[in-house]
């Protein structure tokens, strides 16, 4: 093989090995939330409520596929 093909397959791991480590990291930390009455995603307010979870909340299933897929 050529030199120059072994580098470029060599820089190509990398950069898949880097990508995922970067990938897993972002899972891992966890969601900032400003507002309990906000959107995660888009930010837009919504009602007020009593009971649930207060990690954070979505407006509509648009914004709950937006961030299941990352």
């Amino acid at each position: 093989m050529h030199r120059s093909l072994l580098r470029t397959k060599l820089a190509q791991g990398r950069n898949k090995m880097a990508s995922k480590v970067s990938e897993r990291a972002k899972s891992l930390v966890p969601i900032q939330v400003d507002s309990p009455h906000n959107c995660i995603v888009c930010g837009r307010k919504m009602r007020a409520f009593r009971s649930g979870s207060r990690e954070g909340r979505v407006c509509s299933p648009t914004c709950a596929r937006k961030w299941a897929d990352g």
